[in-house]
C-alpha cells in the first residue's frame, strides 16, 4: 500500500508543480516598493517524484520579456493540497551588479516562490496509481523575500495565480498572472 500511495502522491505533487493562473486581487505592495504585474505561460514536465523542470515565457509590466528555466520541488497534504512546493526561476537576461568589493559582474535574474494550490486529478489507469494522473490545478504563488537576483532582486511581496493541467505522461501545461512588489529606485 505504500508503494501504491507513494506513486500517487508523487504523481499529485507533479501535478502541482506550477506557478501560472488568472489574477486575483493581489495584496498591496509594503512601502517602498511598487507592484509590478507579470503574466506568461509554463511549459513543465515531471522528472521524478516531487521534482519538475520547465521553461517560462514572462511578461512583466514594464514591457521586458524574459525566457526562464523553472524547477520545482515539494509535497502535498492528504487531501490533495500542495503546501510548500517551492519553484525557483532563473532567467536568460544579463544585469550588471556592482559587489561589495566595488567590482561589477553580470548576474541572471533569478527569483524563488512558495506556492500552494488545490487540484482535481483522476487516475490515468483506474485502480493503479502508479501509473500516473491527470487533470487541472490552481496554485498561488508567493515569493521568498531576500531569493531574488538580477531584476527581481529586493522583490518583497506579491501573489501569482496558477491554473494548469496535467496528462497521463506528466506533461505540466500552466498559465498564470499577478503581480509582485518590486523596491522603489532610490
Amino acid at each position: 500500500m505504500f508503494v501504491k500511495n507513494n506513486y500517487l502522491s508523487s504523481a499529485i505533487i507533479l501535478a502541482l508543480a506550477a506557478f501560472t493562473g488568472q489574477a486575483n486581487a493581489a495584496p498591496a505592495c509594503p512601502s517602498n516598493t511598487s507592484p509590478m504585474t507579470m503574466q506568461g505561460k509554463i511549459f513543465n514536465n515531471a522528472i521524478s517524484p516531487g521534482t519538475t523542470l520547465g521553461t517560462v515565457h514572462l511578461n512583466l509590466g514594464n514591457g521586458s520579456q524574459l525566457k526562464c528555466g523553472i524547477m520545482g520541488s515539494g509535497g502535498i497534504g492528504a487531501d490533495g493540497t500542495t503546501i510548500n512546493f517551492i519553484h525557483n526561476l532563473v532567467c536568460d537576461d544579463s544585469v550588471s551588479v556592482t559587489t561589495d568589493t566595488g567590482r561589477t559582474e553580470t548576474v541572471h535574474s533569478q527569483i524563488t516562490l512558495n506556492t500552494s494550490g488545490m487540484s482535481i486529478l483522476q487516475a490515468c489507469v483506474p485502480g493503479t496509481p502508479q501509473a500516473g494522473a491527470y487533470g487541472t490545478f490552481t496554485e498561488t504563488s508567493v515569493p521568498i523575500p531576500m531569493s531574488g537576483r538580477g531584476i527581481f532582486q529586493g522583490v518583497t511581496g506579491g501573489s501569482i495565480i496558477t491554473n494548469g493541467t496535467i496528462n497521463c505522461q506528466f506533461a505540466i501545461d500552466m498559465k498564470f498572472q499577478g503581480q509582485i512588489c518590486m523596491p522603489n529606485p532610490h
